[in-house]
């Protein structure tokens, strides 16, 4: 398949996958509260409130997957960690938790948005365990990525908008990421991680800021 065939249809199965269920969830105002979900690092835990079960875990695979990720790319691209600004222009259209950062802020849409990631991060790490077959922590990142987002869905209000993918849809996925060539591999590999890597901050952010969002509700007003 062409490459710019392969990319289209990459492209076209992934907004299928990620925005067909999205837009068919209820989408409700907050008072245009904005969460931000930008940055380079992950946040600090909470101060204020104990973690819950969605948080440990998810530090847990942002630590397993910046780990893999430094030493992917240490020896694959036998360069040191830092140089990998060098290549922040490889790029591929990956889930991404945009509708947590809205103004028209729902938690359904992020929650749905944050599962239907997580599966589709858990269906690329078969092409990373495939294309570095060595590493123990690809099998366990894979494990708890799915822990991960059988939690999430838990907390939805309906998992019957929870999006499970075909086998077919699954496999044409996988067929589309670029691997042509040695350097190809490489290259998706170290952005797939890169990009699991950012949406996994992201998400900590996102079900935080619905957990807050949560407890303020619940809280008694104090009285005049």
């Amino acid at each position: 398949m062409p490459s710019a065939q392969r990319s289209r249809t990459f492209y076209l199965l992934l907004l299928c996958a990620c925005a067909r269920q999205v837009t068919a969830a209820p989408y409700s105002s907050a008072g245009g509260e904005t969460l931000e979900i930008s940055g380079d690092e992950v946040p600090d835990p909470p101060k204020t409130f104990p973690s819950t079960k969605w948080e440990p875990l998810t530090y847990e695979l942002f630590y397993e997957v910046s780990k893999l990720h430094d030493q992917q790319f240490v020896e694959e691209f036998d360069e040191p960690k830092e140089n990998m600004s060098n290549y922040k222009d490889n790029k591929l259209a990956l889930p991404n938790v945009a509708e947590c950062s809205s103004s028209n802020f729902s938690k359904d849409t992020c929650l749905l948005r944050i599962s239907t990631g997580l599966q589709l991060h858990a269906l690329y790490l078969q092409f990373v365990q495939q294309e570095y077959s060595n590493s123990v922590r690809v099998p366990y990142i894979k494990s708890r990525t799915k822990a991960l987002a059988d939690h999430v869905t838990e907390i939805m209000k309906s998992s019957k908008h929870a999006v499970e993918l075909s086998v077919s849809a699954r496999e044409e996925l996988l067929r589309a990421l670029p691997a042509g060539s040695e350097w190809e591999r490489k290259i998706t590999v170290h952005v797939l991680l890169r990009e699991f890597r950012s949406f996994l901050m992201a998400t900590v952010r996102a079900l935080r800021h619905i957990e807050l969002r949560g407890r303020r509700k619940h809280t008694p007003k104090a009285e005049n």
